[in-house]
Protein backbone atom coordinates (compact mmCIF):
# COMPACT_ATOMS: atom_id res chain seq x y z
CA UNK A 1 0.00 0.00 0.00
CA UNK A 2 1.08 3.39 -1.14
CA UNK A 3 -0.08 6.22 1.72
CA UNK A 4 -0.13 9.82 0.50
CA UNK A 5 0.18 12.71 2.73
CA UNK A 6 -2.01 15.48 3.00
CA UNK A 7 0.05 17.71 1.06
CA UNK A 8 0.31 15.53 -1.80
CA UNK A 9 -2.86 14.74 -2.20
CA UNK A 10 -3.80 18.67 -1.29
CA UNK A 11 -1.37 19.14 -4.86
CA UNK A 12 -3.42 16.73 -6.75
CA UNK A 13 -7.01 17.93 -5.90
CA UNK A 14 -5.78 21.19 -7.12
CA UNK A 15 -4.13 20.02 -10.24
CA UNK A 16 -6.88 18.38 -11.36
CA UNK A 17 -9.51 21.55 -10.90
CA UNK A 18 -6.51 24.06 -12.88
CA UNK A 19 -6.68 21.13 -15.64
CA UNK A 20 -10.88 21.24 -15.30
CA UNK A 21 -10.82 24.57 -15.52
CA UNK A 22 -8.26 24.83 -18.56
CA UNK A 23 -10.33 22.69 -20.23
CA UNK A 24 -13.95 24.72 -19.54
CA UNK A 25 -12.04 28.52 -20.51
CA UNK A 26 -10.93 26.37 -23.75
CA UNK A 27 -14.38 24.85 -24.71
CA UNK A 28 -16.43 28.25 -23.65
CA UNK A 29 -16.06 30.14 -27.30
CA UNK A 30 -16.49 33.76 -27.68
CA UNK A 31 -20.13 33.74 -29.19
CA UNK A 32 -20.77 36.85 -31.28
CA UNK A 33 -24.34 38.12 -32.38
CA UNK A 34 -25.25 37.98 -36.46
CA UNK A 35 -28.84 38.32 -37.88
CA UNK A 36 -30.67 38.44 -41.72
CA UNK A 37 -33.77 39.45 -43.04
CA UNK A 38 -35.57 37.70 -46.24
CA UNK A 39 -38.62 38.74 -47.66
CA UNK A 40 -38.38 35.80 -50.82
CA UNK A 41 -38.29 32.38 -48.72
CA UNK A 42 -41.89 32.05 -48.74
CA UNK A 43 -45.05 32.45 -46.60
CA UNK A 44 -45.35 35.66 -48.53
CA UNK A 45 -43.82 37.54 -45.51
CA UNK A 46 -40.98 39.02 -43.66
CA UNK A 47 -38.70 36.75 -42.35
CA UNK A 48 -35.82 37.61 -39.81
CA UNK A 49 -33.22 35.71 -37.96
CA UNK A 50 -30.64 36.63 -34.73
CA UNK A 51 -28.48 34.10 -33.58
CA UNK A 52 -25.62 33.93 -31.31
CA UNK A 53 -22.46 31.92 -33.20
CA UNK A 54 -18.56 31.45 -33.18
CA UNK A 55 -18.46 33.41 -36.37
CA UNK A 56 -19.89 34.41 -39.61
CA UNK A 57 -19.09 31.27 -41.31
CA UNK A 58 -21.46 29.26 -38.59
CA UNK A 59 -24.32 31.81 -38.84
CA UNK A 60 -24.32 31.76 -42.52
CA UNK A 61 -24.41 27.99 -42.20
CA UNK A 62 -27.70 28.28 -40.16
CA UNK A 63 -28.96 30.82 -42.26
CA UNK A 64 -28.45 28.60 -45.66
CA UNK A 65 -30.72 26.02 -43.56
CA UNK A 66 -33.06 28.07 -42.50
CA UNK A 67 -33.76 29.89 -45.80
CA UNK A 68 -33.76 26.54 -47.76
CA UNK A 69 -36.34 24.91 -45.00
CA UNK A 70 -38.89 28.00 -45.43
CA UNK A 71 -38.77 27.47 -49.09
CA UNK A 72 -39.05 23.68 -49.26
CA UNK A 73 -42.29 24.06 -46.36
CA UNK A 74 -43.83 27.03 -48.18
CA UNK A 75 -44.36 24.99 -51.12
CA UNK A 76 -45.30 22.00 -49.31
CA UNK A 77 -48.40 23.85 -47.76
CA UNK A 78 -48.83 26.05 -50.50
CA UNK A 79 -52.79 26.46 -51.71
CA UNK A 80 -52.66 28.73 -54.38
CA UNK A 81 -49.86 27.62 -56.57
CA UNK A 82 -48.42 24.26 -58.28
CA UNK A 83 -44.45 22.94 -58.36
CA UNK A 84 -42.83 20.71 -60.45
CA UNK A 85 -42.67 17.38 -58.84
CA UNK A 86 -44.35 18.33 -55.55
CA UNK A 87 -48.04 17.13 -54.53
CA UNK A 88 -49.23 19.80 -51.91
CA UNK A 89 -52.33 21.10 -50.66
CA UNK A 90 -53.12 22.44 -53.95
CA UNK A 91 -52.95 19.03 -55.47
CA UNK A 92 -55.03 17.90 -52.52
CA UNK A 93 -57.73 20.84 -53.17
CA UNK A 94 -57.14 19.78 -57.07
CA UNK A 95 -58.32 16.26 -56.64
CA UNK A 96 -61.02 16.78 -54.16
CA UNK A 97 -63.50 13.96 -55.49
CA UNK A 98 -61.43 12.34 -57.82
CA UNK A 99 -58.70 10.48 -56.35
CA UNK A 100 -56.21 10.07 -53.23
CA UNK A 101 -53.39 11.94 -53.54
CA UNK A 102 -49.64 10.71 -52.16
CA UNK A 103 -48.04 12.88 -50.12
CA UNK A 104 -45.20 13.63 -47.71
CA UNK A 105 -45.55 12.42 -44.15
CA UNK A 106 -45.20 16.20 -42.83
CA UNK A 107 -48.16 16.95 -44.59
CA UNK A 108 -50.25 13.96 -42.77
CA UNK A 109 -48.70 15.32 -39.80
CA UNK A 110 -49.74 18.56 -40.28
CA UNK A 111 -53.26 17.73 -41.38
CA UNK A 112 -53.29 15.01 -37.99
CA UNK A 113 -52.74 18.35 -35.41
CA UNK A 114 -55.15 20.35 -37.36
CA UNK A 115 -57.66 17.77 -37.16
CA UNK A 116 -57.02 17.05 -33.31
CA UNK A 117 -57.44 20.70 -32.37
CA UNK A 118 -60.66 20.86 -35.02
CA UNK A 119 -61.95 18.66 -31.81
CA UNK A 120 -59.81 20.13 -29.21
CA UNK A 121 -61.67 24.23 -29.93
CA UNK A 122 -65.36 22.37 -30.65
CA UNK A 123 -64.35 23.25 -34.12
CA UNK A 124 -63.60 26.89 -33.76
CA UNK A 125 -60.45 25.78 -35.79
CA UNK A 126 -61.57 24.02 -38.83
CA UNK A 127 -58.83 24.34 -41.76
CA UNK A 128 -61.66 22.51 -44.07
CA UNK A 129 -63.39 25.45 -44.69
CA UNK A 130 -61.62 26.57 -47.45
CA UNK A 131 -64.61 26.84 -49.47
CA UNK A 132 -65.76 29.69 -47.05
CA UNK A 133 -62.08 31.02 -47.12
CA UNK A 134 -62.06 31.45 -50.76
CA UNK A 135 -64.87 33.57 -51.18
CA UNK A 136 -63.83 35.82 -48.71
CA UNK A 137 -59.96 36.10 -50.41
CA UNK A 138 -61.84 37.00 -53.52
CA UNK A 139 -63.97 39.81 -52.03
CA UNK A 140 -60.72 40.88 -49.86
CA UNK A 141 -58.28 40.89 -53.00
CA UNK A 142 -60.70 43.45 -55.00
CA UNK A 143 -61.76 45.30 -51.99
CA UNK A 144 -57.88 46.45 -51.43
CA UNK A 145 -57.75 47.33 -55.04
CA UNK A 146 -61.10 49.01 -54.19
CA UNK A 147 -59.72 51.15 -51.37
CA UNK A 148 -56.56 51.98 -53.31
CA UNK A 149 -58.43 53.60 -56.05
CA UNK A 150 -60.83 55.22 -53.64
CA UNK A 151 -63.96 53.00 -55.24
CA UNK A 152 -66.38 51.19 -53.13
CA UNK A 153 -65.98 47.86 -52.00
CA UNK A 154 -68.78 44.83 -51.13
CA UNK A 155 -68.46 41.87 -49.02
CA UNK A 156 -70.07 38.51 -49.77
CA UNK A 157 -73.94 37.70 -49.06
CA UNK A 158 -74.77 35.53 -46.38
CA UNK A 159 -76.54 33.05 -48.54
CA UNK A 160 -73.21 32.71 -50.71
CA UNK A 161 -71.14 31.89 -47.39
CA UNK A 162 -73.86 29.20 -46.05
CA UNK A 163 -73.66 27.62 -49.34
CA UNK A 164 -69.97 27.21 -49.06
CA UNK A 165 -69.72 26.15 -45.83
CA UNK A 166 -71.87 23.31 -46.41
CA UNK A 167 -69.00 22.04 -48.32
CA UNK A 168 -66.65 21.45 -44.97
CA UNK A 169 -66.08 19.26 -42.19
CA UNK A 170 -63.19 16.46 -41.73
CA UNK A 171 -66.06 13.66 -42.50
CA UNK A 172 -65.16 14.39 -46.04
CA UNK A 173 -61.29 13.82 -45.47
CA UNK A 174 -59.55 10.77 -45.44
CA UNK A 175 -56.05 10.04 -44.32
CA UNK A 176 -54.51 6.83 -44.88
CA UNK A 177 -51.05 6.90 -43.21
CA UNK A 178 -50.43 3.52 -44.49
CA UNK A 179 -50.28 5.15 -48.12
CA UNK A 180 -49.06 8.31 -47.13
CA UNK A 181 -52.21 9.92 -48.99
CA UNK A 182 -54.70 12.14 -48.68
CA UNK A 183 -58.33 12.26 -50.12
CA UNK A 184 -61.08 14.36 -49.71
CA UNK A 185 -64.69 12.89 -51.09
CA UNK A 186 -66.26 16.18 -51.79
CA UNK A 187 -64.87 18.31 -54.95
CA UNK A 188 -66.20 21.88 -53.20
CA UNK A 189 -64.34 21.17 -50.11
CA UNK A 190 -61.20 22.66 -49.90
CA UNK A 191 -58.14 22.94 -46.77
CA UNK A 192 -56.64 25.74 -45.90
CA UNK A 193 -53.85 25.37 -43.46
CA UNK A 194 -53.05 29.23 -43.30
CA UNK A 195 -53.95 29.43 -39.54
CA UNK A 196 -50.63 27.11 -39.01
CA UNK A 197 -48.77 26.28 -41.61
CA UNK A 198 -46.21 29.01 -41.06
CA UNK A 199 -46.02 28.12 -37.50
CA UNK A 200 -45.60 24.86 -37.85
CA UNK A 201 -42.81 25.70 -40.18
CA UNK A 202 -41.16 27.47 -38.08
CA UNK A 203 -41.11 25.25 -34.92
CA UNK A 204 -39.64 22.14 -37.41
CA UNK A 205 -37.03 24.52 -38.81
CA UNK A 206 -35.90 25.83 -35.22
CA UNK A 207 -36.07 21.86 -34.40
CA UNK A 208 -33.49 20.99 -37.34
CA UNK A 209 -31.36 24.41 -36.66
CA UNK A 210 -30.96 22.70 -32.93
CA UNK A 211 -30.66 19.54 -34.03
CA UNK A 212 -27.18 21.21 -36.25
CA UNK A 213 -26.25 22.81 -33.11
CA UNK A 214 -27.56 25.88 -32.80
CA UNK A 215 -28.20 27.19 -28.97
CA UNK A 216 -28.86 30.98 -29.02
CA UNK A 217 -31.27 32.49 -31.44
CA UNK A 218 -34.05 33.55 -32.55
CA UNK A 219 -37.17 33.00 -35.60
CA UNK A 220 -39.49 35.52 -36.56
CA UNK A 221 -41.47 34.32 -39.43
CA UNK A 222 -43.87 37.07 -39.78
CA UNK A 223 -44.57 37.31 -36.41
CA UNK A 224 -44.36 33.74 -35.80
CA UNK A 225 -41.74 34.12 -33.38
CA UNK A 226 -39.39 31.12 -32.05
CA UNK A 227 -36.85 31.52 -29.49
CA UNK A 228 -34.00 28.76 -29.21
CA UNK A 229 -32.58 28.84 -25.59
CA UNK A 230 -31.72 31.63 -23.78
CA UNK A 231 -29.28 34.73 -24.63
CA UNK A 232 -25.50 33.89 -24.04
CA UNK A 233 -24.87 33.42 -20.40
CA UNK A 234 -28.07 32.87 -19.50
CA UNK A 235 -30.00 35.94 -20.55
CA UNK A 236 -33.83 36.11 -20.75
CA UNK A 237 -35.13 37.75 -24.43
CA UNK A 238 -37.22 40.33 -24.24
CA UNK A 239 -39.59 40.47 -26.84
CA UNK A 240 -42.29 42.93 -27.85
CA UNK A 241 -45.84 42.49 -28.42
CA UNK A 242 -47.00 44.76 -31.49
CA UNK A 243 -49.34 47.73 -31.48
CA UNK A 244 -52.03 46.51 -33.93
CA UNK A 245 -51.67 49.06 -36.68
CA UNK A 246 -49.91 48.78 -39.46
CA UNK A 247 -49.53 52.67 -40.15
CA UNK A 248 -47.26 52.34 -36.32
CA UNK A 249 -44.10 51.90 -37.02
CA UNK A 250 -42.60 48.32 -37.34
CA UNK A 251 -40.34 49.11 -33.71
CA UNK A 252 -43.14 50.44 -32.09
CA UNK A 253 -44.70 47.96 -29.73
CA UNK A 254 -47.13 47.84 -26.60
CA UNK A 255 -45.35 45.65 -23.97
CA UNK A 256 -42.29 43.38 -23.86
CA UNK A 257 -42.58 40.12 -22.51
CA UNK A 258 -38.97 38.58 -20.45
CA UNK A 259 -38.59 34.72 -21.41
CA UNK A 260 -36.36 31.78 -21.53
CA UNK A 261 -35.54 28.64 -23.16
CA UNK A 262 -37.81 27.49 -26.28
CA UNK A 263 -40.67 29.25 -26.60
CA UNK A 264 -43.63 30.47 -29.51
CA UNK A 265 -45.53 33.63 -29.74
CA UNK A 266 -47.76 33.94 -32.34
CA UNK A 267 -50.31 37.06 -32.80
CA UNK A 268 -52.95 36.90 -34.44
CA UNK A 269 -54.78 40.66 -35.56
CA UNK A 270 -57.25 42.39 -37.67
CA UNK A 271 -54.49 44.64 -38.75
CA UNK A 272 -51.93 42.43 -41.67
CA UNK A 273 -54.54 41.48 -44.44
CA UNK A 274 -57.46 43.35 -44.46
CA UNK A 275 -60.12 46.12 -46.31
CA UNK A 276 -62.52 48.47 -45.42
CA UNK A 277 -65.75 48.01 -45.85
CA UNK A 278 -67.99 51.21 -45.02
CA UNK A 279 -65.57 52.04 -42.74
CA UNK A 280 -65.08 48.67 -41.09
CA UNK A 281 -61.91 46.38 -40.70
CA UNK A 282 -62.71 43.09 -43.14
CA UNK A 283 -59.67 41.20 -41.59
CA UNK A 284 -58.96 37.35 -42.70
CA UNK A 285 -59.50 35.51 -39.81
CA UNK A 286 -63.10 34.47 -40.03
CA UNK A 287 -65.30 33.39 -37.40
CA UNK A 288 -66.77 29.55 -38.30
CA UNK A 289 -69.83 31.04 -36.05
CA UNK A 290 -71.03 33.73 -38.06
CA UNK A 291 -68.86 33.43 -41.08
CA UNK A 292 -67.94 36.61 -41.14
CA UNK A 293 -64.26 38.21 -39.85
CA UNK A 294 -64.03 37.42 -35.65
CA UNK A 295 -64.82 41.05 -33.87
CA UNK A 296 -63.92 39.95 -30.06
CA UNK A 297 -60.33 41.73 -29.72
CA UNK A 298 -57.47 43.57 -32.24
CA UNK A 299 -54.76 41.13 -31.82
CA UNK A 300 -54.24 37.69 -29.45
CA UNK A 301 -50.74 36.60 -28.90
CA UNK A 302 -50.37 32.98 -27.72
CA UNK A 303 -47.11 31.89 -26.01
CA UNK A 304 -46.24 28.20 -25.50
CA UNK A 305 -43.08 26.01 -26.61
CA UNK A 306 -44.71 24.34 -30.07
CA UNK A 307 -44.60 26.93 -32.34
CA UNK A 308 -47.63 24.93 -34.71
CA UNK A 309 -49.41 24.74 -31.95
CA UNK A 310 -49.09 28.56 -31.00
CA UNK A 311 -50.17 29.54 -34.64
CA UNK A 312 -53.07 27.42 -34.24
CA UNK A 313 -54.58 28.67 -30.58
CA UNK A 314 -53.71 32.34 -31.47
CA UNK A 315 -55.95 31.85 -34.77
CA UNK A 316 -58.99 30.17 -32.17
CA UNK A 317 -58.52 32.58 -29.33
CA UNK A 318 -58.92 35.55 -32.25
CA UNK A 319 -62.17 34.14 -32.81
CA UNK A 320 -63.53 33.07 -28.80
CA UNK A 321 -64.40 35.73 -26.65
CA UNK A 322 -61.85 36.51 -24.06
CA UNK A 323 -63.74 34.04 -21.59
CA UNK A 324 -64.21 31.56 -23.86
CA UNK A 325 -60.47 31.70 -24.64
CA UNK A 326 -59.44 31.96 -21.30
CA UNK A 327 -61.90 28.11 -20.26
CA UNK A 328 -59.82 26.74 -23.68
CA UNK A 329 -56.47 27.55 -21.95
CA UNK A 330 -57.52 26.09 -18.86
CA UNK A 331 -58.36 23.19 -20.60
CA UNK A 332 -55.43 22.98 -22.44
CA UNK A 333 -53.31 23.16 -19.17
CA UNK A 334 -55.44 20.72 -17.15
CA UNK A 335 -56.00 18.21 -20.09
CA UNK A 336 -53.40 18.37 -22.12
CA UNK A 337 -50.82 19.32 -20.05
CA UNK A 338 -49.93 21.90 -22.01
CA UNK A 339 -48.76 25.15 -20.83
CA UNK A 340 -50.67 28.53 -22.72
CA UNK A 341 -50.30 32.03 -21.70
CA UNK A 342 -52.20 34.55 -24.54
CA UNK A 343 -52.47 38.66 -24.55
CA UNK A 344 -55.09 39.95 -25.40
CA UNK A 345 -55.15 43.63 -26.90
CA UNK A 346 -58.58 46.00 -27.16
CA UNK A 347 -59.02 49.45 -28.21
CA UNK A 348 -62.02 51.58 -28.87
CA UNK A 349 -63.28 49.86 -31.59
CA UNK A 350 -62.95 46.67 -29.63
CA UNK A 351 -63.48 46.87 -25.95
CA UNK A 352 -62.91 44.51 -23.34
CA UNK A 353 -65.65 42.84 -22.37
CA UNK A 354 -67.26 43.74 -19.12
CA UNK A 355 -65.54 42.90 -15.94
CA UNK A 356 -62.20 42.03 -17.52
CA UNK A 357 -59.57 43.68 -15.70
CA UNK A 358 -57.23 45.49 -18.51
CA UNK A 359 -53.92 47.77 -18.32
CA UNK A 360 -53.77 50.55 -20.66
CA UNK A 361 -50.82 51.08 -22.29
CA UNK A 362 -50.83 53.94 -25.59
CA UNK A 363 -54.45 53.94 -25.96
CA UNK A 364 -54.88 50.45 -25.88
CA UNK A 365 -56.10 47.99 -23.05
CA UNK A 366 -54.27 44.96 -22.57
CA UNK A 367 -55.55 41.68 -20.92
CA UNK A 368 -52.85 38.74 -20.05
CA UNK A 369 -53.00 35.54 -18.55
CA UNK A 370 -52.06 34.70 -14.86
CA UNK A 371 -49.12 33.39 -15.58
CA UNK A 372 -47.46 36.11 -17.34
CA UNK A 373 -48.01 38.86 -14.27
CA UNK A 374 -44.62 39.09 -13.78
CA UNK A 375 -42.94 38.68 -17.08
CA UNK A 376 -44.78 41.70 -18.48
CA UNK A 377 -42.99 45.40 -19.17
CA UNK A 378 -44.48 48.62 -20.57
CA UNK A 379 -42.35 49.30 -24.01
Amino acid sequence: NVKISKGENMKKKLGMLLVALLLSGCSEKALHKYSMTATDIGFDTVVSFTAYTENEAAFNSYSAELKKQFRYYDRLFDKYNSYDGVNNIKTINDNAGRQPVKVEPVILDLLKLAKAYDTISNHQFDITMGSVLNIWHDYREAGTLANQTHKESSIPSMKELQTAAKHSGWTHVQIAENNSTVYIDDRDVSLDVGGVAKGYAVELIADQLQKDGLQHAIINGGGNIRLIGDKPDNEAWSVGIQIPNLKAQSTDSLISVKSKGDTSFVTSGDYQRYYTYKGKIMHHIIDPDTLMPARHSRSVTVITDNSGIADILSTTLYTMSHEEGVKLINRLQKEENIQVNAIWVYDDIQKPENGTDAISVKGYQIVFSDGLKDKIKES
